[in-house]
């Protein structure tokens, strides 16, 4: 529901390393995909489905998330994929 409630099942879900020290924001998250910061998944694929009513509610995040997808190299070990609902 809250950028809190994310950022706290980004913890959960990807097990992050340096998870305690992660940033828990959008520039933690880029430095972390990025460059290996801290919150860290290591080589894998973040997939957020059916994300609608996420954009609806986190408009600001679903944004950077929109953003931070798009800005990662291809080359990147890491991938993000945002998926709208199919309905």
């Amino acid at each position: 529901e809250t950028d809190d409630d994310f950022w706290s099942l980004y913890c959960k879900a990807v097990q992050p390393d340096g998870s305690n020290i992660f940033g828990r924001n959008l520039e933690a998250l880029w430095d972390a995909v990025s460059a290996g910061g801290p919150g860290w998944p290591g080589p894998c694929q973040i997939e957020l489905m059916n994300v609608d009513e996420f954009a609806k509610r986190n408009p600001r995040l679903y944004a950077g998330l929109q953003r931070i997808a798009k800005d990662l190299p291809e080359s990147s070990c890491v991938h993000i994929v945002l998926t709208k609902s199919l309905m």
